[in-house]
Parts: structure tokens; C-alpha cells; sequence
């Protein structure tokens, strides 16, 4: 099957599964997902009818298991899982709030993007630029055991709800730092959580991170989109103050930025080497700042 009869097909199975699965109508629509950190693909919108919601399916990484080999019946079984889930797990969000700002405002968050690498859609986001950088603001409309809900804000948003950029960005370092907390760890601590152990069991290998060369990672504390907290009011100071002076600021993702104290044994070009280094073999091209 060429791509146009796999998403035939699979737009019909997926509408018989459904209305097996839930005695409704589905509808299914093909469109192109644009995201930011230059992400698109094409996808089914599904959604019961009647509803403005749904669920987004990538149908061209469906396509692409099914041309590496993998049969028509394994593809659409994790098709369906992946539709049957979104709708299961689909955030608990009341569409007339969406029409208010007082509401709205108190679920703004913000995020940082590679400002080269979004251009083209930056055109159609508010957003401040910071060095090569872009701050743009998200509405989180659910957080929970499966992760966030968020809305990306568009200057088309702004004009219905008849604010300005600057009052979204006032707005946003007011709440983002309520509803996605800012912490900061040191990288032994860090390392140690992710390995599912305490620090003490790292051993020599990670002592001078916590002593003569100590490295903290800063981020949100539910660690999605994190490097955000640099736009926090108070965020320098609070950073200031647990590296106990100057510090270098490393934008290592989207999701985090480490902080080095300036304690003169590493130099500019050194840290700008590493983060390349780190963005080049270690971060996914979304992920990178």
C-alpha cells in the first residue's frame, strides 16, 4: 500500500473499531501538526461527533513502522491503543473557560525555544527574545499522572481575548512560577535520581560535584519544559545565592539549564563546547536549545 491507501484504511478501521469500542460515531480528519523545535507531521484528528475535541494520531510514523516491515494488523492494533488511550486519558477541560482570560491567565506557563530553528512559526506566536532564544507562553489545562495538557499561545489568541503581549508576559511571570514550580538540584543529586539510587552510592566518581567543581541542574519541578524558570522573577538571585556568587547559565534543553559557578576554572569557550558536545550525542533535535 502506497501512503494514500494506508490512511484510507486506516481511517475505516479505526471508525468501525470505535464505534465498536463505544456504540458512537467518530469523525476522522487529515491534518498537518506544526509544533515547535521545527516538528510537523500528518495526522488523523479523531473526535466523536459533536465534540471539539480529540485526538491526534501521527499517521506518517504509523506509515513508516508499517514500510519497515511490520504488518497492517500491528499497525493499526497500536493505532487503536494509541487513539483508545488519548481518549481515556484526554484533559478534563471546560471549553467556555478557554473564553475567558481572568481564568485563563491563572493557567499560563512558560517555555523557551531555539529562536533560529522556530522562525517561521514564531510569525504567529507572541513571543521575547532572549540571546538566540524565544520565550512563548502555554495555558497547562491539565496536569496529572500521565503528564500535561498544555495550549500554545498565538498572537490570534491575543486578539480575541484583547491583550497585549506585554500583559501576557506580566501575567505569565506572575503564575507559571504557582503552577510549575522552579527548583534547582545539584547534578550528583540529579544523576542519583535518575539511577533510582541515593547519592552517597555514587561513589568517588561524582564527589567533586558536590565540592571543588559543583554543577546544579535547574528546572520546573515536574521537569517538562523547564528551561522556562529563566524568565521567573527572582530566578538569577535564587541561582546567585545556592552557587554562592556568579554562575554561568547553560541552556542544555528545553527542558533544563545548568548552572556553573564562575569560580574560574572553566572558561566560555569550554562550556560552549560542552553544550554542543551534550546537544550533538545526547539531545533529541527537539529537545535542543
Amino acid at each position: 500500500m502506497n501512503f494514500e491507501e494506508f490512511k484510507e484504511r486506516l481511517s475505516e478501521d479505526l471508525k468501525q473499531a470505535l464505534f465498536e469500542q463505544t456504540g458512537e460515531n467518530h469523525t476522522i480528519e487529515t491534518t498537518t501538526v506544526n509544533k515547535l523545535q521545527n516538528e510537523s507531521y500528518e495526522a488523523f484528528t479523531i473526535r466523536q461527533e459533536g465534540s471539539p475535541i480529540g485526538v491526534n494520531l501521527d499517521v506518517q510514523s504509523l506509515y513508516n513502522a508499517y514500510s519497515d516491515g511490520r504488518s497492517y494488523d500491528e499497525v493499526f492494533n497500536k493505532a487503536s491503543e494509541i487513539v483508545r488511550e488519548g481518549f481515556e486519558h484526554q484533559p478534563s477541560f471546560n471549553i467556555s473557560d478557554f473564553q475567558n482570560y481572568d481564568v485563563m491567565k491563572e493557567k499560563l506557563s512558560i517555555q523557551v525555544v531555539a529562536t533560529e530553528r522556530n522562525a517561521e512559526m514564531l510569525q504567529d506566536i507572541p513571543h521575547k527574545e532572549i540571546e538566540d532564544m524565544s520565550l512563548v507562553c502555554r495555558f497547562v489545562v491539565e496536569t496529572g499522572e500521565f503528564g500535561s495538557g498544555t495550549i500554545l499561545v498565538t498572537n490570534g489568541m491575543l486578539d480575541t481575548f484583547g491583550i497585549t503581549k506585554d500583559e501576557l508576559f506580566a501575567d505569565a511571570a506572575k503564575y507559571a512560577p504557582e503552577i510549575k514550580p522552579s527548583e534547582i538540584k545539584g547534578m550528583a543529586d540529579v544523576i542519583a535520581e535518575m539511577m533510582g539510587i541515593d547519592v552517597s552510592e555514587l561513589g568517588e566518581q561524582f564527589g567533586p560535584m558536590g565540592a571543588e567543581a559543583p554543577m546544579y541542574v535547574a528546572s520546573t519541578t515536574d521537569k517538562t519544559n523547564g528551561a522556562g524558570i529563566i524568565a521567573y522573577p527572582g530566578f538569577m538571585d535564587m541561582a546567585a545565592e545556592k552557587v554562592g556568587g556568579d554562575f554561568f547559565l547553560l541552556p542544555s534543553s528545553v527542558h533544563e539549564v545548568i548552572i556553573v559557578p564562575d569560580n574560574g576554572e572553566m572558561n566560555f569557550r569550554d562550556l560552549e563546547a560542552m553544550v554542543q558536545d551534550v546537544n550533538a550525542t545526547q539531545v533529541e533535535p527537539k529537545d535542543q536549545l
